[in-house]
């Protein structure tokens, strides 16, 4: 259930995982690895200060470059890990204790997730809990689009019986066709926040001026309000993500090069 929020926590995707609530399920698409340890860090350091149980599923290489950066940002990660308040399970490992043959077990899937989250409620007596990993993206990275769905779609059921603040990253272009075309609505079923790029700003800069390219000003201004009027995102965005998916499903044919022309505008505005 999405809550009701001031609109601008939707501004910048800080405020997103800074905020996140019980209940929420944010997907963080990405490609560059300094923007995926921020919003990590940002996430597991908010929930820290909150005195909200973390639990990380990172790969042991991710964790690398996570435990610097918070300790920098004035974490101390040892302590927060002797207290209970933080668990870090690497992810490589974890998932072989709930796959059978190349499909998650939804059996012994529920009973391990059960029992990590029970025991990190437990430790300190800490009620809420934080949780980001990246299980499904290591099976979506080797080319495991059925099982890394499933898995998807096994912890969504979970967050929906024990309400904890989950969040995932994908290394996904988002200026990707395909992904707009499917990857973008079916993770759109289960999820409640989509943090698309790190810069919100450039991107409605950008499709703002692709499509007005695309289309020609006064077109841009009549489509851009029908669309958003029409359009029914499957979950909380940026705007200017909201009219692209928008015009990938109302007007297909102007989608591919406007999107095309937001990734070249985006692009360039990030190396100015």
């Amino acid at each position: 259930m999405h809550r009701e929020l001031d609109p601008q926590e939707y501004e910048t995707w800080d405020r997103v995982v800074t905020n996140a609530a019980p209940g929420d399920h944010i997907v963080q698409l990405y490609q560059d690895q300094d923007f995926l340890s921020c919003a990590v860090c940002r996430f597991v350091g908010a929930g820290l200060a909150n005195g909200e149980s973390i639990m990380l599923f990172p790969t042991l290489t991710h964790w690398n470059d996570f435990r610097p950066r918070l300790e920098a940002e004035g974490v101390d990660v040892h302590a927060a890990q002797e207290r209970g308040q933080l668990t870090v399970v690497d992810a490589n490992e974890l998932l072989p204790r709930f796959m059978r043959d190349a499909m998650p077990d939804p059996t012994v899937f529920r009973g391990v997730f059960g029992d990590i989250f029970r025991q990190a409620r437990a430790r300190g007596s800490y009620h809420k809990v934080r949780a980001w990993g990246e299980l499904v993206d290591v099976l979506w990275e080797r080319g495991d689009v059925a099982a890394s769905m499933n898995l998807e779609d096994l912890f969504d059921q979970l967050n929906k019986k024990i309400g904890i603040a989950m969040f995932c990253s994908f290394l996904m272009d988002n200026f990707n066709g395909d992904v707009h075309a499917h990857m973008l609505p079916r993770l759109g079923t289960n999820h409640s926040h989509l943090i698309p790029v790190e810069d919100y700003a450039r991107l409605k800069r950008a499709v703002a001026d692709a499509l007005r390219e695309t289309v020609g000003a006064d077109e841009a201004r009549v489509l851009e309000s029908r669309l958003l009027s029409q359009y029914r995102p499957p979950y909380n965005m940026p705007r200017a993500q909201a009219l692209l998916l928008a015009l990938r499903q109302i007007l297909p044919t102007v989608a591919d090069p406007v999107l095309q022309r937001s990734r070249n505008l985006y692009t360039a505005s990030g190396a100015a």
